[in-house]
């Protein structure tokens, strides 16, 4: 079986199977075209005739073949780039979330009153918390006796890498009562003072802190920068 063309139609030919080889899609192109095109070219007239690979060549024609597909480009240009997408949920840096209370006691004096710290867990998940009394140099101080408490107390709070769970939308509370303390300015010799309370959670939370001293409440919870 053969296909027979002028040598007027040759470049019109070329043309026609160059548009179906694009249009074509390259899965069905692989499963009905041959990779490699075969015809039979008369030099002295310039007729070509397609041929499959069964089909022999007359004596006065040239056999030719021709790749359906060329080998692969260069790659383009980069492309300019995209806008700038919108900035994510603020999160603080992602976990551990810390948050810190201070100043935690007042200096000139103190009292019994109740103080109370309030965490939020607002994340959809169970968040484990560690809440931290510090000393000044860092020490934590659950379990020490508060100074000038009556009766006698002592700070709440976790130990080494304990934690507690706060369940989705509960809020823990934790109380105490404010050191009675009347340090010189520098503060030697005065120990188990609560300087500052920090917060630790593995999820979103929210802290607040009511530290009662005779009606002023300075103490503010931030959530430490990352």
């Amino acid at each position: 079986m053969s296909i027979s063309f002028t040598r007027r139609t040759y470049t019109a030919l070329l043309i026609v199977l160059a548009a179906v080889l694009l249009v074509v899609p390259i899965g069905l192109r692989a499963a009905n075209t041959p990779t490699v095109l075969e015809a039979c070219v008369n030099p002295g007239n310039g007729n070509m005739r397609l041929v499959d690979a069964s089909t022999a060549c007359h004596a006065n024609e040239t056999r030719v073949e021709w790749n359906s597909e060329g080998p692969q480009g260069p790659p383009g240009p980069q492309g300019d780039p995209g806008p700038q997408g919108p900035p994510g949920p603020s999160s603080g840096g992602g976990a551990p979330f810390v948050w810190v209370c201070t100043p935690a006691h007042f200096p000139q004096g103190g009292s019994s009153s109740r103080s109370d710290l309030y965490v939020f867990n607002g994340s959809a998940s169970t968040a484990n918390v560690a809440v931290h009394f510090l000393d000044k140099d860092g020490n934590n101080l659950v379990g020490h006796t508060i100074p000038g408490s009556v009766p006698a107390t002592v700070y709440p709070g976790e130990s080494g890498a304990t934690t507690a769970p706060v369940s989705v939308g509960h809020t823990r509370n934790l109380t105490w009562v404010m050191p009675v303390v009347s340090p010189p300015p520098t503060f030697d010799g005065i120990t188990d003072v609560v300087f500052t309370v920090t917060v630790t959670s593995d999820q979103p939370v929210v802290v607040g802190a009511n530290f009662q001293f005779g009606g002023f409440l300075p103490n503010v919870c931030h959530l430490l920068p990352k």
